[in-house]
This record gives C-alpha cells, sequence and structure tokens, in this order.
C-alpha cells in the first residue's frame, strides 16, 4: 500500500498524510512524480509548503523522495493539489566545461567524457555535484555499457546521458545522496498473448538507416585524418548499403575515430519495438518487478527485451489502488517527439559552431 511522510526542508519528520487520492508516476531515467489530493483543511496542508519534502513508500519501500514543486486549489469543493518531483531533478541541471571552477572562470571550451556508458555517466554526476556544491556520493563504475566519447558546453545532464543510457539499457538511480547506474533485473517469465500480461500493444521492425560510417577527425582536406567503419552484419541482414558521414569534433589528436562510429551506428540501428500497458496478474506484480527492470516479450515476429519505463499508481476510495506498468516509448505526443528531436538539434547546432 502507498504511503505518505512529510518532511521538511533540512530532511526532519513532520507528520504522514493521507491524501483523498493520489496519482503517482514512476519513470524509468526521468523525472517520477507524484499528485496528491487534500481537502484545503486538512492538517497535512500546514505542512505541505515550500521548502517541505515528502517520501512515498510502498510496502514500507521508499518509491520516490524530493521536493513539494507546485499547489494548487479549486472550489467551492476546497480541493488542494500538491505536486511532488523526485530528487532525480537533479539531472535537468546545467554541466560545465570546467565544472570546478566559477563561472567568470570557465576557460574550458568544453568538457570531454571517454569510457563505458556508466563510467562517462558516473563521471559527469561527479562534475554535476561540483557545479552545484553538492555532496552526494557515487558508486563505482562496474564497467557496464558501450564506449562513449561525448563533450558539454552548458548542456542539460539528461539531454546528453538520457540517450546513452537509454541506448544500453542502464538505469540511473538517485537515492538518499548516492548517484549509481545499474542494469535493471531481467523477469523470469516470457511475456506472449497467451500470457495474460500484454495489454494492447504495437509493434514494429524497421530497417537501419546506417550500415557504414565515414569519420572525419582532425586535419583539413587532404591532410584530415578518415577512417571507414563498416556493419557487415546489417549489410548481409538487410541487403543494402547505407553510408553516413560524421564530422568529429572530438577528435584533436586522436587516431581512433571507433566511439564516433559507434555512436553513428547506434543512432541510425533498426528498431524492434514493442509498446504496451501491463496487465497485473497474480505473478506479476508490482514489487517483483519495478522501474527500469526488463521483460522478454514474444509476439509474432517479434521476438524483444524491452524496459519497464512506467508504473502509474492511482489510489482513490472508489476505485482502490491500480496499477499500470508500461513498455516502449513514453514520448507518444507530437509535443514530446518534438521536442526531443530540437533538443538534439540544438545540441549539433553547438556543435557545429565550435568546429
Amino acid at each position: 500500500m502507498l504511503e505518505f511522510a512529510i518532511y521538511d526542508s533540512a530532511d526532519d519528520f513532520l507528520s504522514l498524510a493521507v491524501p483523498n487520492t493520489a496519482h503517482v508516476e514512476l519513470l524509468w531515467n526521468e523525472v517520477s512524480f507524484a499528485e496528491l489530493d487534500f481537502d484545503s483543511d486538512d492538517r497535512a496542508m500546514g505542512h505541505l509548503i515550500p521548502g517541505a519534502r515528502v517520501r512515498v513508500r510502498w510496502n514500507g519501500d521508499v518509491i520516490l523522495a524530493g521536493p513539494v514543486v507546485s499547489m494548487s486549489g479549486r472550489g467551492p469543493e476546497g480541493v488542494t493539489t500538491v505536486t511532488v518531483e523526485d530528487d532525480f531533478r537533479v539531472f535537468r541541471n546545467l554541466l560545465w566545461p570546467k565544472p570546478d571552477a566559477a563561472i567568470t572562470a570557465q576557460t574550458d571550451e568544453y568538457k570531454r567524457y571517454s569510457g563505458v556508458t556508466e563510467t562517462v555517466v558516473k563521471d559527469a554526476a561527479g562534475d554535476l555535484a561540483d557545479v552545484l556544491g553538492a555532496s552526494w556520493s557515487v558508486a563505482a563504475s562496474t564497467g557496464a555499457g558501450s564506449t562513449q566519447r561525448v563533450e558539454v558546453r552548458f548542456d542539460k545532464f539528461l539531454d546528453v546521458f538520457g540517450p546513452l543510457l537509454e541506448a544500453d539499457q542502464l538505469t540511473l538511480t538517485f537515492n538518499d545522496g548516492e548517484i549509481d547506474v545499474v542494469e535493471g533485473d531481467t523477469f523470469p517469465r516470457v511475456l506472449t498473448e497467451d500470457s495474460g500480461v500484454l495489454g494492447d500493444y504495437e509493434w514494429t521492425i524497421t530497417a537501419p538507416t546506417v550500415t557504414r560510417v565515414v569519420v572525419g577527425g582532425e586535419g583539413q582536406g587532404a591532410a584530415r585524418v578518415l577512417r571507414e567503419y563498416v556493419n557487415t552484419g546489417r549489410e548481409t541482414e538487410w541487403g543494402f548499403v547505407s553510408a553516413a558521414f560524421v564530422d568529429s569534433s572530438l577528435a584533436e589528436g586522436v587516431t581512433d575515430l571507433t566511439p564516433d562510429a559507434v555512436a553513428a551506428f547506434t543512432e541510425g540501428a533498426g528498431r524492434v519495438t514493442v509498446s504496451s500497458e501491463l496487465i497485473e496478474s497474480d505473478w506479476f506484480r508490482f514489487g517483483t518487478y519495478k522501474v527500469g527492470d526488463k521483460v522478454q516479450v514474444m509476439i509474432g515476429p517479434v521476438n524483444v527485451t524491452e524496459v519497464i519505463r512506467a508504473v502509474v499508481i492511482d489510489d482513490s476510495p472508489s476505485g482502490g489502488t491500480v496499477i499500470v506498468p508500461s513498455i516502449g516509448s513514453t514520448a507518444s505526443t507530437v509535443d514530446e517527439v518534438l521536442g526531443l528531436k530540437v533538443s538534439a538539434l540544438a545540441r549539433g547546432v553547438r556543435a557545429q559552431g565550435r568546429r
């Protein structure tokens, strides 16, 4: 069952809260949130003020913890809605080219990170702590993920590192002041049409848009370092060539341009995806799975492992507690998809201007 506890800005306990209704969305590598409805004269409203924090527990385990970010009311019934966001929201902040220096001493044009996904994300998280003057800890890297080479210049943390985590199906966590990157567990049973867990679903199989890459590195004109990389497996499977050129802005003094090619192959990979709201059963219940865990789905020609990207929990006197997990993309509206594309385009334009 859901429980809600209120704390002050120093994280000292104030009171428990019992909202009339609760809507909780636990999101994979995004900011989870809760919307809680109270009577306007509820005693909890004396504590749910700017600076307050709320911990949301499910069967005793904390599933969301963070600050109150908005309050709104409606009448004449006198209902107040309080919105709480998870502390994961810190990853919306900007990274600096020189994280340990003042804004007036940003003498580096950009900050580079290289290594496997887990390592670069954790290195960047440590730098974000420096930027914000925070004292959180970062767990040691175990070496998970693909080889990366990225740069930042006043970019939002999630804009840069969110796509890398998604491509490797890794989960970024921020709990009790500790940051970690983990690989979710794989649910032991395969989900099929006969399992009773898949609701209405959509699946797609799309061809790759990149099967070979030419990367331009350091130098200009005929003196420029050039490398070609070919994914023969893709070309054999699909029976065609689709070439792309990558102009690497990270290649100063570097002759190994493999990470740039890997990034292009990842972006231009073929896709096998399934999107579906899932139906809980006696063997598939929240607690036996969590956000970031993986499920294997077999439907017709599709055999794919998808991440549980969201778990929505609604609790009300009339409807009881209803839990709806889902797999597949959470960017479902035109505005959300456009926003992701515009963000990526903006980073590309900034990078182009530095070459």
